[in-house]
C-alpha cells in the first residue's frame, strides 16, 4: 500500500486516515519493515527525504494552495485559520525531516500573509518533480529559477527567469528577517525559504529532484536574501 522507504512519520499522518482495523495492520507491517531496514548496515551519506514523504508533501501543499486561492476573497483576520490543521500538519513532517523546531515552523506558516502562503505552498507542490536545465514545466521538470517563478505566479506576482535576474530585481533582505517566499541566491543558484533562516525548498541540479533542504552552516557566507515583493 505505501513505498517501502515512506519514513515512520509520514506513515503515522497517512495512517490516521485510515479506518482503526486497517490502520493496525498497515502500522504493525511497516514497524517491522522499518525494524528491518534500520538494523542492517548504513553507508555513511546524506539520505534524501523518502519518496513516500516526498509524494505526501507535495500532495498535501498542493490541496493547500488551491484551497488558499479559493478563499482570496475572505477577510483578513479569518485568513490564517484557512487550511490550518493540513499546515500544521505538514509543518511538522517538514520540521521532522530537517531536525527543525516544529512550533516555529507552524508559527511562521499559519501567521504569513495569505500571498506568502499561497506561493509557499505552490513551491512545495513540486517536491519530487525532476530538475532539468532550462526546464519549466510545473510538475513535469523545472530548473531553479523555474521553480521560483512558478510559485511566485500563483500567488499573482510575476517574476521573470533566471536566478541572477530573480536576484537583481528583488529588494533584499537580511537573513534574520527572511520571511516565507522570500528568495536565497548565490551565483548560478536560487532557492525559496521556507519562512525559517537556513530552511529552503529548490530544484537542485544533477540527478536530484526539487526537494527540501537544509543549508549547509559553511556555505552561509556564499548566501544572500531577497523578497520579490517591492
Amino acid at each position: 500500500m505505501f513505498p517501502q522507504n515512506t519514513d515512520r512519520f509520514a506513515v503515522s499522518l497517512i495512517a490516521s486516515n485510515l479506518r482503526t482495523p486497517v490502520r493496525v495492520v498497515v502500522i504493525a507491517a511497516m514497524s517491522f519493515a522499518l525494524l528491518v531496514m534500520s538494523s542492517a548496515p548504513q553507508p555513511a551519506r546524506a539520505i534524501p527525504v523518502a519518496e513516500g514523504s516526498a509524494s505526501w508533501i507535495a500532495a498535501e501543499a498542493r490541496s493547500i494552495a488551491l484551497e488558499l486561492r479559493r478563499s482570496s476573497d475572505v477577510l483578513a483576520a479569518e485568513q490564517s485559520a484557512i487550511a490550518e490543521r493540513k499546515i500544521n500538519e505538514l509543518a511538522g513532517l517538514v520540521a521532522y525531516l530537517l531536525d527543525a523546531d516544529a512550533d516555529q515552523l507552524r508559527s511562521v506558516w499559519t501567521s504569513a500573509p495569505l500571498v506568502r502562503k499561497i506561493a509557499l505552498f505552490s513551491a512545495l507542490s513540486q517536491v519530487g518533480v525532476p530538475y532539468r536545465t532550462n526546464a519549466d514545466a510545473p510538475f513535469i521538470a523545472l530548473d531553479c529559477s523555474a521553480l521560483t517563478k512558478f510559485a511566485w505566479a500563483q500567488a499573482g506576482v510575476p517574476i521573470e527567469r533566471g536566478s541572477q535576474y530573480q536576484y537583481a530585481r528583488a529588494e533584499r533582505v537580511s537573513r534574520d528577517d527572511v520571511r516565507v517566499g522570500d528568495l536565497v541566491w548565490y551565483p548560478g543558484h536560487i532557492m525559496f525559504s521556507l519562512g525559517v533562516p537556513d530552511l529552503i525548498v529548490h530544484a537542485r541540479s544533477g540527478q536530484r529532484s526539487v526537494e527540501i533542504h537544509r543549508i549547509d552552516s559553511t556555505r552561509l557566507s556564499w548566501m544572500s536574501w531577497v523578497s520579490p515583493l517591492q
